[in-house]
């Protein structure tokens, strides 16, 4: 081991095999195996040896003997950096510490990373004002405040700082016990470099998508989506396999999205409907609400609703055309229900609890509609 661990770079057929055998023997340990004596037979594990074999484990299963010897560089590792860039605000070790998905990502336990950015000087400790704007919410900075006779005005910033100058040993006492910990001016510089070269990746996928969707290339965008979701420490959504992704429903939906025009929509010209299209496309694709950062400067429409729920009723549209084109297809279900929220509109609520025919259901979203945040009727399966 010492003779690979010395070498410039053992390969990776080495590392693998130094790692089969150690993890061989590891098992062995776990279950109970076998020591051997002097003599070179085998012989049961004195008792006396559990608690220090346990111990040896656990270390072995931290990832520290196996990352050392086999040259592991975190610079490398995209879960390592982003683990960092989280301390760029103030953190503790116990929010990470029980989390088995940072245990998965990493490859090791949460502590023994951060153990690990803290012996290089990734990780500080944080300073007193940092400390209470990990602890503390504006409205309890507030409280005290009035407590201390001073003003609550001003920013998050600027009520901690009042707090610290008026009563410093207070304000330590109140924190005392704490190990909040923040980048290092190194550390900083490592994780903002690894923000930004994420941020500027996703920018330049995202212009890929939208190219697409002007081009309705809309198998090309859904499979560019799901190899950058694929590529992510924590891909969004649960359960979805990205690496393996089946393009179909995304395919079938912006058909839809790019064809169909809601006759919620139905005031807006086709120059509104186009811009709004290749913005719902994009919110579907991506799974956000909110389409701010892809429609033009200044864009505004004459409806009650924003532009996030003029996009919505596009991509409500659709899902509302494929689920209802399902039923019928399926041959068990016989009819729907459309259901409403606690705060629709009056129209909505007007056909909302109503049972209805496949071949006879209102257009969804609701065309009389006049909920500032749009239609959200949804339709519930019949099977009876």
């Amino acid at each position: 081991r010492i003779a690979v661990a010395r070498t410039s770079g053992p390969t990776t057929a080495c590392r693998n095999s130094i790692l089969n055998v150690i993890l061989w023997f590891v098992m062995l340990l776990r279950t109970g195996g076998l020591t051997t004596d002097c003599s070179g037979r085998s012989a049961a594990r004195p008792a006396a040896d559990a608690g220090r074999w346990a111990a040896t484990l656990r270390y072995i299963g931290e990832g520290f003997m196996l990352r050392s010897l086999l040259g592991f560089d975190w610079r490398k590792s995209k879960a390592h950096l982003l683990l960092l860039s989280k301390f760029l605000h103030p953190k503790t070790v116990d929010d990470f510490a029980e989390s088995d998905a940072w245990k998965t990502v990493l490859g090791e336990a949460p502590k023994q990373a951060i153990r690990r950015f803290l012996n290089e000087g990734m990780l500080v400790q944080a300073d007193l004002s940092a400390q209470l704007d990990y602890k503390y919410k504006v409205n309890e900075l507030k409280d005290m405040l009035k407590q201390r006779g001073l003003a609550v005005s001003g920013r998050k910033g600027d009520l901690i700082q009042r707090l610290v100058q008026a009563d410093p040993e207070g304000m330590k006492q109140t924190v005392a016990g704490l190990r909040i910990l923040l980048c290092s001016e190194q550390g900083r510089e490592i994780a903002e470099q690894y923000v930004a070269n994420e941020k500027a990746k996703r920018s330049k996928v995202e212009q890929q998508v939208l190219d697409y969707l002007q081009q309705r290339k809309f198998k090309e965008a859904s499979i560019t989506v799901a190899s950058y979701e694929a590529e992510q420490v924590f891909p969004r959504g649960i359960g979805i396999g990205w690496k393996h992704y089946n393009p179909a429903r995304d395919m079938a939906m912006l058909n839809i999205i790019f064809s169909g025009k809601p006759r919620i929509l139905a005031s807006l010209s086709d120059s509104h409907l186009d811009k709004l299209r290749l913005v719902a496309g994009m919110m579907y694709l991506w799974g956000t609400n909110q389409c701010k950062e892809w429609l033009p400067p200044n864009f505004e429409t004459d409806l009650a609703m924003d532009n996030d729920a003029a996009a919505r009723m596009f991509v409500f549209y659709a899902s509302h055309q494929i689920s209802l084109a399902d039923y019928k297809r399926s041959g068990v279900v016989k009819q729907v229900e459309i259901s409403a929220t606690q705060d629709s509109c009056n129209a909505c609520k007007r056909i909302a609890g109503k049972r209805y025919k496949l071949n006879e259901v209102p257009e969804l979203p609701y065309e009389h509609c006049m909920h500032q945040m749009g239609c959200r009727c949804t339709l519930l399966p019949i099977t009876k």
